[in-house]
């Protein structure tokens, strides 16, 4: 995945265009929609290379037109004119194709609650071959994810909860020990162990202990499939762009699917409360 930087692609632009005249210069841009910030007028898009300027990245751009703010999400395709004049730069004629929309209602079909988990076999980040059921007698949280994804608002947000969890969770020692955390990509072609361990341990805080009681996970397509399926999350792509709904899912210490959260407005709060009143209820 490309990374972003909003001072590599201004130093890279200002070398290009610093030394040439103060005609105009105008490429063709296609690429995906990273962000959104329409309080500065800029658009980060994840872009294909633009012949004869410059490689493929994500960068942010000027948006000239100020219609598109109001329409551009996170996830959408775009094309668009790349306008260099001496020192400035936008796009602008901008065309949006937004992605087809998987369903992510809870309404559509009602979560499996109560129903047991299935019980698939997965790989952590250290190679050690793991299973659902192994975390019988504990909450056990679980979460997608793909490494490469380039929307912070997606994958990255959902890893950003899980390790606030893991800091509220340590902070309440007798309640840490009934718990698991679990982070699953669905990309296991690129989402190797290996791949895994150096994503987790970049994450803030992540520690050996840490990896203990919080795993990333991968396995083959088929269980990936499985568990998913069980839980609503739809995804598919290739290369590194998979489009993808969310999911979130709290399993019973008896294996069973005690609470869903869809899409990314869940906060960590609600869940600690969450695990906290299973766990009352079971010890009434």
């Amino acid at each position: 995945m490309h990374k972003i930087s909003s001072l590599i692609p201004l130093a890279i632009l200002t070398v290009l265009v610093g030394c040439g005249a103060q005609e105009e210069q105008r490429y063709e841009l296609k690429g995906q929609v990273v962000s959104v910030d329409s309080e500065n007028g800029t658009v980060t898009v994840d872009h294909q290379e633009i012949v004869g300027f410059m490689g493929a990245m994500s960068m942010p751009f000027p948006l000239k037109d100020t219609w598109a703010f109001d329409q551009l999400q996170p996830g959408d395709g775009l094309n668009a004119i790349l306008v260099v004049r001496g020192q400035e730069y936008w796009i602008e004629q901008v065309v949006i194709s937004h992605p087809p929309t998987l369903q992510d209602a809870e309404s559509v079909v009602p979560p499996r609650l109560g129903e047991p988990v299935p019980d698939v076999g997965l790989v952590n980040q250290d190679g050690t071959p793991i299973r659902i059921g192994d975390y019988r007698g504990k909450a056990l949280l679980v979460t997608f994810i793909y490494t490469r994804c380039p929307l912070a608002d997606f994958c990255p947000r959902m890893t950003q909860h899980f390790g606030v969890l893991e800091d509220m969770l340590r902070s309440e020692p007798d309640l840490y020990q009934k718990t698991h955390l679990l982070t699953i990509s669905f990309d296991p072609d690129y989402d190797t162990p290996e791949k895994l361990k150096e994503y987790a341990v970049h994450q803030p805080g992540t520690t050996k202990e840490t990896l203990e009681h919080w795993e990333f996970a991968t396995g083959s397509h088929e269980n990936i499939v499985e568990l998913a399926s069980f839980l609503q999350l739809d995804y598919a792509g290739a290369d590194d762009q998979i489009m993808h709904n969310l999911r979130t899912a709290i399993v019973a210490p008896d294996g069973t699917l005690f609470k869903v959260y869809t899409g990314n407005q869940w906060k960590p709060e609600e869940v600690l409360e969450a695990i906290q009143s299973m766990t009352l209820a079971d010890q009434s």
